[in-house]
């Protein structure tokens, strides 16, 4: 049904690279030789959630320094599973939660080893539980998170993927380019709907990854270009809308993309990670909201030591 036209990766000790070329800003149009400053000025995945590597050469800085608003509106709708995941932004890892508030998530390193120190005040009734037929314990521990405009966050994920669109392919997505000029303006004229699914929720892997995929067949009823984002231990998904070959194309439906990737473990061969059915959101508001999630759930073996973290999102 989909085709892979693009896809880049990123790991820690990855070589630099870059994307597109200095002739003109592929979002304004922009030309000239002072209007793109450093190879690395523009980031073609967001670094705040681990990119040290990967550049765009056609992003000018006046267009680098407008889109950062989406990429801290998409940081901020993820902040908690980039703390618990350890993924290192531009000031280190993401804390979650204010000092003097009721819940606090830090991560930490300690002798090289990364650890969780989460706090949650409230009814011990209502955040611990044991289930005495297998002793397991439970900790709920809600969330306060950051507020996040969904609209910013949807128009930077569609950032990402533009970047990474072939040049031949730039013409069908020129609405979507037009519209990240203007923060407010929708990229299409339809519901922003985003999949999100994640895999185990802790201490994330190192890497980042942004794919590319086009139907197959010109007039089947399924979005022409899909892009999914995979960052550490969540994994995002769009439809990015074309101008031209995306109208037949019903509104119904979800994005279902089961996601898997394999990364090399040091000692060879490659350690898969299974990423969860896709929760459906609609980020298509401007008014700002908490984070989609409400709390994380610890379930804990106490003779084991074995524990495992899923996430509850808001009603």
């Amino acid at each position: 049904m989909y085709v892979q036209v693009a896809q880049e990766l990123v790991e820690p000790d990855s070589a630099r690279r870059f994307l597109g070329e200095r002739t003109c800003c592929r979002y304004c149009g922009a030309i000239g030789p002072g209007i793109f400053g450093k190879q690395t000025n523009a980031h073609a995945l967001p670094a705040a959630l681990g990119n040290r590597t990967l550049f765009s050469l056609d992003e000018c800085k006046a267009c680098n320094d407008k889109f950062s608003v989406y990429e801290d509106a998409l940081c901020k709708a993820v902040g908690p599973f980039l703390t618990l995941g350890g993924v290192r932004g531009r000031s280190g890892v993401r804390k979650t939660g204010q000092s003097r508030s009721n819940s606090r998530m830090r991560h930490t390193t300690l002798d090289g080893k990364r650890q969780l120190n989460i706090a949650s005040e409230g009814d011990a009734d209502k955040l611990v539980s044991v289930d005495q037929a297998t002793g397991l314990l439970s900790l709920t521990v809600p969330v306060e998170g950051d507020v996040f405009v969904p609209r910013y966050a949807y128009k930077a994920l569609a950032k990402i993927g533009l970047s990474m669109l072939p040049a031949e392919e730039l013409q069908r997505f020129r609405k979507a380019i037009a519209s990240l000029q203007n923060l407010d303006a929708e990229p299409n004229g339809g519901p922003l709907k985003v999949g999100f699914s994640y895999a185990y929720v802790g201490n994330a892997p190192p890497a980042l990854a942004g794919t590319l995929l086009r139907r197959r067949e010109y007039h089947a009823p399924v979005p022409y270009m899909l892009f999914l984002l995979m960052a550490g231990s969540v994994c995002f998904q769009i439809w990015l809308r074309s101008d031209d070959l995306d109208a037949h194309v019903p509104e119904t439906g979800r994005l279902g993309i089961r996601f898997t990737a394999q990364l090399p473990k040091p000692e060879g061969d490659y350690f898969p990670i299974s990423y969860s059915d896709p929760l459906q959101f609609d980020w298509s508001e401007l008014t700002p909201r908490l984070q989609p999630f409400e709390a994380f759930e610890l379930t804990f073996n106490p003779q084991t030591t074995e524990g495992n973290l899923r996430p509850i999102p808001r009603a």
